[in-house]
């Protein structure tokens, strides 16, 4: 998924820091350009603008059964 074509429920995968290490974060698009995600710097799962987390790498969107 795009990152200009995201929806709420959208998993969202960054790559912060050396790219040559994989994902290293990921949240649950919320919509607007927010992000949850659990976070370290604040020790706990927080609502954060996705502009404030480099490293955007893909997002993938799961469909229900």
């Amino acid at each position: 998924v795009a990152k200009s074509a995201l929806r709420p429920g959208d998993i969202v995968f960054f790559k912060e820091g050396k790219r040559k290490r994989g994902i290293t974060h990921v949240g649950i698009y919320s919509g607007g350009g927010d992000l949850v995600h659990a976070s370290a710097y604040f020790g706990k799962v927080v609502e954060s603008k996705m502009r404030y987390i480099k490293g955007y790498s893909g997002a993938k969107r799961l469909k229900p059964r």
